[in-house]
């Protein structure tokens, strides 16, 4: 007997208790159990720099008799992030798109420990937003609230994400606050149609309606994209998420905090996909992904010897794997010389290129503008007087003066008429303007109960436009 009370001993001790894994399933449930420990500081780090933003919109509804429209107040929500500790957010430039209101709803007092008080937890307190610009290109919005010391999340770098790598999803997905999805990158680069002006993360962590402008994060918390949008016939989440990609976003919001909209670094090609047909076609290597369809006269890229038909395989010594990603990585790149791995027919060589700024109407005449001598209002403009300067930028001018419009705040009126970069405003009530002081005198004498009747011409043709007088 003095020798069995041992033996009993020792097999107790090496043997499990009844009831628990052994073997594989023992480290796949150490695992699974490690995951969620890991996904559970996650939220806990990551939970209070994720806002909901609310808005409010005034929109024209249709009555249901014969009547005209009529003017309602529609609220709306989305989601968006702290970056940087003094109140500056990003969410997404369609969730505040025309919206008269925002407002940054705080995260909730997280949980107290179970069993020292009620899970439910008060709302978290409401901060009034100012729109410090929008990028539709991009669909990126950065906000400002008052106040500092508000948690932020740091970037990741976008580039270094690979398919299946696991994300997670933050955001207010049908207005449920601060919630969180888990996934995996489904790809990396993405474009919803052939020369798409934006790329985006894929991944199957859910993203639904509320979540857009919430961050997709990884396992570290850097965000490493924006949530923007999902794909679904019924409108929910059917694993097909898209995120703006971090790197992206980050170049964007950093010059709408610089210049209060978007440069565009730009070499003056037409950087185009090597399709497999292209490849065939062009007897290329299927290891070359980008073509210069075309090379602009006149533009750094020409001046720098690039040709039509060169192949362009990396940008400052990363490779580049399709025409897009060649034009947004120029974007961030104004005013800097960049080096282009380059073959043409048997040569491979680099080559250096100057990286100007893309211009359009609205960066165009928004650099010419300024805050303190161009503000009008009453319309929210800035508005130019119509120099020579000015002038030589606008087709079809049919007078020599008027006020050309530089910028916009104000969303379209409930009726649609709106006012928008390069318009030039030639009367107002039917009286001529020749510069934004005229304007500014014409509208404070403004006795028409809100609304003026202004001739505006745009892309080369006069319009009547019924502006709201603020």
């Amino acid at each position: 007997m003095r020798f069995v009370l041992p033996l009993l001993l020792a097999w107790s001790l090496a043997v499990p208790a009844l009831g628990q894994p052994t073997g594989p399933e023992a480290s796949a449930t150490a695992s699974l159990s490690g995951l969620s420990a890991e996904a559970q500081a996650l939220a806990r780090q990551v939970r209070e720099a994720v806002v909901q933003v609310k808005v409010r919109r005034v929109e024209g509804v249709q009555s249901s008799g014969e009547g005209p429209a009529q003017v309602a107040e529609v609220s709306g929500s989305g989601s968006g992030f702290f970056v940087d500790s003094t109140g500056f957010v990003i969410t997404n430039a369609h969730v505040v798109s025309e919206a008269t209101e925002v407002w940054v709803q705080r995260a909730a007092p997280p949980p107290p420990p179970p069993g020292e008080a009620s899970i439910l937890r008060p709302r978290g307190s409401l901060l009034e937003a100012e729109v410090v610009g929008v990028d539709p290109e991009t669909d990126v919005a950065v906000l400002d609230v008052s106040g500092t010391g508000y948690p932020t999340l740091p970037f990741g770098n976008s580039d270094r994400l690979r398919r299946g790598q696991m994300v997670f999803a933050f955001g207010s997905p049908m207005g449920l606050e601060n919630s969180m999805t888990m996934g995996i990158v489904s790809a990396t680069a993405r474009q919803m149609r052939p020369n798409d002006p934006m790329i985006y993360v894929q991944t199957d962590a859910s993203i639904n309606p509320g979540s857009s402008g919430g961050p997709l994060v990884n396992r570290d918390g850097a965000v490493v994209g924006l949530n923007t949008f999902n794909v679904s016939k019924s409108g929910g989440s059917a694993g097909l998420g898209f995120a703006g990609p971090s790197n992206i976003v980050e170049a964007v919001y950093r010059q709408i905090r610089a210049h209060g909209y978007v440069r565009r670094g730009v070499i003056g090609v037409n950087a185009q996909t090597i399709t497999p047909e292209l490849a065939q076609a062009l007897d290329l290597s299927q290891g070359y992904r980008v073509l210069l369809a075309d090379v602009y006269p006149g533009s750094p890229a020409e001046r720098a010897g690039l040709r039509p038909g060169d192949i362009v395989t990396h940008l400052d010594g990363e490779r580049m794997h399709n025409g897009r990603e060649l034009d947004v990585n120029l974007y961030p790149k104004v005013d800097a010389v960049v080096t282009l791995g380059v073959v043409r027919e048997d040569s491979t060589f680099e080559t250096q290129v100057r990286v100007v700024q893309r211009r359009d109407a609205s960066t165009r005449f928004a650099e010419m503008a300024d805050a303190e001598d161009h503000l009008v209002g009453r319309l929210g403009i800035l508005g130019l007087p119509l120099t020579d300067e000015v002038g030589q930028h606008i087709s079809g001018l049919r007078v020599p003066s008027g006020v050309v419009v530089a910028a916009s705040n104000r969303p379209a009126a409930p009726w649609g008429d709106q006012l928008r970069p390069g318009d030039v405003i030639y009367t107002v009530e039917g009286k001529r303007v020749s510069g934004p002081g005229d304007l500014r005198a014409l509208l404070r004498s403004d006795e028409t109960d809100g609304r003026v009747l202004a001739h505006v011409l745009r892309d080369g043709t006069m319009h009547y436009l019924v502006l709201p007088v603020g």
